[in-house]
Order: C-alpha cells, then sequence, then structure tokens
C-alpha cells in the first residue's frame, strides 16, 4: 500500500496539509506550516490558517520563515492558541496591528530540512503534487494537481486539462510512486475516471 505521509506529530500519520483552495505546499524551499488570515485584535496577534498537523510548530521559541513585503524574514513563535484548522499565532517580532496587517497572506514555513524522515511508501503531500500519472501501461493520464482530504480518506486529484478525476490514496490503485522520476503509476481500473 502507498501512502503519503508527513508532517505530523509521530511522522506517521498525515502529511503536511494542503490548502484545499490554493493547494499551497511549498513556498519556494518553504515548507509550508500556516497561512495568515488576518490581525486578531490590537497587539499584533494573528489568525492563521493551520497547514500541518504537528503541533509542535507552534511551541513557543520555534522559528518559521516568511517572506514579507518582499523580504526573508525569520519570527520567533511566543504563543499559540489552536483552533481546529486555524490558529492565533502570537510572534515575537509583530507588536502592533500595523505590523500583524503586513502579514496579511504570508506564508510561514520551515525549511525542508527540519522535516523528518519517513518510512520507505510514505510522502509528504508537497512531494505527491505535480507527478505525472500513468496507467501500468504507460499511457499518460495526467497531473496530480492536490490532495483532498475526504471522510473516507485522502484522494489525489489528478487534472488532464479540463478532464478531473480522483485516485484513492488508500488501497491498491496506486501501484507505485517514483519521485525521482516525477512519476505516479496506476491501476486504471473501469469507472475510476
Amino acid at each position: 500500500m502507498v501512502r503519503h505521509c508527513g508532517d505530523t506529530q509521530d511522522d506517521a500519520g498525515k502529511a503536511v496539509k494542503v490548502d484545499k483552495q490554493h493547494n499551497k505546499g511549498t513556498a519556494g524551499d518553504l515548507i509550508v506550516v500556516a497561512t495568515v488570515s488576518k490581525p486578531h485584535g490590537l497587539v499584533g496577534a494573528l489568525k492563521v490558517r493551520v497547514e500541518t498537523h504537528n503541533p509542535d510548530r507552534f511551541r513557543p521559541g520555534r522559528r518559521l520563515m516568511g517572506v514579507v513585503a518582499g523580504r526573508p524574514l525569520t519570527f520567533t513563535v511566543a504563543k499559540f492558541v489552536p483552533q481546529n484548522d486555524w490558529g492565533l499565532l502570537t510572534l515575537a517580532e509583530v507588536a502592533t496591528l500595523e505590523q500583524a496587517e503586513a502579514m496579511r497572506g504570508v506564508d510561514l514555513g520551515i525549511s525542508e530540512t527540519e522535516l523528518a524522515p519517513l518510512p520507505a511508501g510514505s510522502y509528504y503531500t508537497f512531494q505527491i503534487i505535480g507527478l505525472a500519472v500513468r496507467s501500468q501501461t504507460g499511457e499518460a493520464l495526467g497531473t496530480v494537481t492536490s490532495v483532498e482530504e475526504l471522510p473516507a480518506g485522502d484522494a489525489y486529484v489528478v487534472r488532464d486539462g479540463p478532464r478531473q478525476f480522483r485516485i484513492p490514496a488508500r488501497g491498491d490503485i496506486v501501484r507505485e510512486i517514483d519521485l525521482a522520476r516525477g512519476v505516479m503509476v496506476i491501476d486504471d481500473v473501469e469507472g475510476l475516471r
């Protein structure tokens, strides 16, 4: 069974989440763990969309990177209050409403070197997005554009021009993932697309 997994507390479950609306996973060399939505309050707190399942990423004292007004900056987590897929984040370097306003839309992240290695057959979501999808006979079927978290399990969204279909991440449909070649090979069963 091939599954994607990643930035979790035990590095054996969910992947670095992909923002379902924007399909984010990386920003340059940055692995996105949160996206600033808006300021919260008057003293620099930020409402953020959490893009990771690893709560340690927001432990006080942890460093996060972001690009603000074209400048790469490093921030120190002062406080974090989780709220399901969201959270209230206070950064030591952001102390005013004006500074918080400048953070609107900023992706906050870590470098890829900070990610824990995964067991064989497991992948971070950002590694899956962009893979070319081929059938076992070599037919090009499209490209993975996002990963959706569904009640029955995650699904890889594959797009080929205007056509789109989903591949269940669990089960026997995915036969091989070759990151070096950038290819996912699937069993193109009847009714899949």
